[in-house]
């Protein structure tokens, strides 16, 4: 572990389907945020959100665009398993079909490049799934034909509940499994940010949980996959003050902070890889 620094990943899922002040203002203000801090980011976006809020986001990235990698979230938030939340009272959230999934992708990915230029090889799958895609080799295929290269799948533990674990650390799928395309598997850990907050009544409680997991990956030399929403970031906090806190004390600790396709990019390299 000698050298090895604790990487914090930073990703946003942009998926409100309608027109949303709550968006617009996040497309504002988070972009301001991280470009203040020297922190990149990573915003996993809805087809549906990009088309509803298609001049913030030509905006962001024509101010940010070396900054904020933008990657998807597939179309209409179709999950790709079946899963039952338990937080949620046994709620059930029924898988799309292949045919479904392989669209979703596909037009997403579309709209980024037409819209805004952007080549999106990353996604993150709604819902998030106990053990990702290690079940589905059908749907790790169809996002490496559609030029999927990183993931965020693997969100839940075996109740289909949070928080999920720090150890399942990023990974690629073909040395888990042989005959699997490389993918490469950011596992998201701790509590998704809407699922905590949730529970909690103040934000003083939510940034004691945030770095407390900061300490975590520090102690640990871990990578921290981050998971936020843009409909649930300005929860009891209208300046997005949790994230900046967040920033500054991860910078403080010596935790390097980077977007998910640069993370992918370092680990292709140091595999001898091509991303395309």
């Amino acid at each position: 572990m000698e050298g090895k620094k604790p990487i914090l990943l930073i990703g946003y899922d942009v998926e409100t389907m309608a027109r949303s002040k709550i968006t617009i203002k996040f497309l504002e203000l988070a972009p301001k945020i991280h470009y203040k801090y020297d922190a990149p980011c990573t915003f996993f976006v809805l087809g549906q959100t990009l088309l509803y809020h298609l001049n913030e986001f030509k905006r962001v990235v024509g101010e940010y665009g070396d900054f904020i990698d933008i990657q998807q979230h597939t179309f209409s938030h179709v999950s790709f398993k079946t899963l039952v939340i338990e937080y949620e009272g046994n709620k059930l959230v029924r898988g799309g079909s292949l045919d479904q999934i392989r669209t979703e992708i596909y037009i997403t990915s579309m709209l980024l490049k037409i819209l805004l230029d952007v080549d999106c090889i990353g996604l993150t799958a709604p819902w998030c799934y106990h053990r990702g895609l290690l079940d589905r080799p059908d749907i790790l295929n169809v996002l490496w034909e559609l030029g999927i290269r990183f993931i965020r799948s693997w969100g839940r533990d075996s109740r289909d509940s949070l928080p999920m674990s720090f150890d399942i650390q990023p990974f690629w799928y073909d040395e888990i499994v042989k005959g699997y395309p490389p993918i490469l598997e950011c596992c998201i850990h701790g509590y998704h940010d809407n699922a905590l907050k949730r529970r909690l009544k103040s934000r003083e409680e939510y940034i004691v949980y945030v770095k407390k997991c900061i300490d975590y990956i520090v102690e640990k030399r871990f990578v921290w996959s981050y998971c936020q929403h843009d409909h649930s970031s300005f929860w009891n906090d209208p300046n997005m003050s949790i994230v900046e806190e967040m920033i500054k004390y991860a910078i403080d600790k010596g935790v390097e902070i980077i977007s998910y396709k640069e993370f992918y990019l370092r680990k292709a390299r140091e595999r001898g890889l091509k991303w395309v």
